[in-house]
């Protein structure tokens, strides 16, 4: 009898893990990183100056964990402010209206900002936000009155660009795909948990010994 439970313990058993495996465990992370050193800035969007800024890019991998800029202050007396970060599948061109809903959007605060110059980078986390390898996406940028951003035109990010429409710089104006943001991001690849593996192992470990068991099984005749 108790053979005969051991295949649906067992399918339990591995829908188990495949409901654990909702929280995600991440391998392989790898961090793209474009205009290190730029030292221009651009002026992110708000009610003052309205433009959707922002920066075009493609995850190479399963899972986005977090994506950083380099930010900057264009007013002496703004040293820390509020900076809103939303996510959209796709390459938005410039002076097209934003997709209907974005895949991820969190408002972020961001400290230490220089005066007519840029700090380092802060990297927003994502999560395990799942994504679309080798899919273009468009994180765009929001935040108060005289926030900035650094972008360059030197290192040429292929894949993307920066978002802008109003930026008085002849490169960006007459090759976008030159001009991209200070900016980088994290991807990372699906791994399966230790307790998971061990998990799954012991399934298959079972099965195997049910399926030996009835091959050995003698049937006895009486005449």
């Amino acid at each position: 009898m108790y053979r005969n439970l051991i295949v649906p313990a067992v399918i339990a058993m591995l829908a188990a893990t495949s409901a654990q495996a909702a929280t995600v465990v991440t391998t392989h992370p790898v961090t793209t990183t474009v205009n290190e050193s730029a030292t221009a800035t651009v002026l992110i969007s708000s009610t003052t100056t309205p433009d959707t800024i922002g920066q075009v890019f493609v995850p190479t991998q399963a899972y986005l964990t977090s994506i950083g800029f380099r930010f900057g202050s264009t007013n002496s007396n703004t040293k820390s402010g509020n900076v809103t970060v939303s996510l959209y599948e796709g390459a938005v061109k410039p002076g097209d209206a934003l997709p209907a809903s974005a895949v991820f959007s969190q408002q972020f605060s961001v400290s230490n900002l220089i005066y007519r110059g840029v700090g380092n980078y802060v990297d927003f986390s994502t999560g395990t936000l799942g994504v679309k390898a080798n899919t273009a996406y468009t994180v765009v940028l929001s935040a108060a009155s005289n926030i900035a951003i650094a972008y360059g035109t030197g290192e040429g990010y292929v894949p993307g660009y920066l978002l802008q429409t109003r930026l008085n710089n002849n490169t960006c104006r007459n090759t976008p795909a030159a001009c991209d943001a200070s900016f980088r991001f994290t991807t990372a690849s699906p791994a399966p948990e230790p307790a998971q593996w061990g998990m799954m192992l012991g399934g298959f470990a079972m099965i195997g010994g049910a399926v030996r068991y009835r091959r050995r099984r003698t049937t006895l005749s009486f005449r």
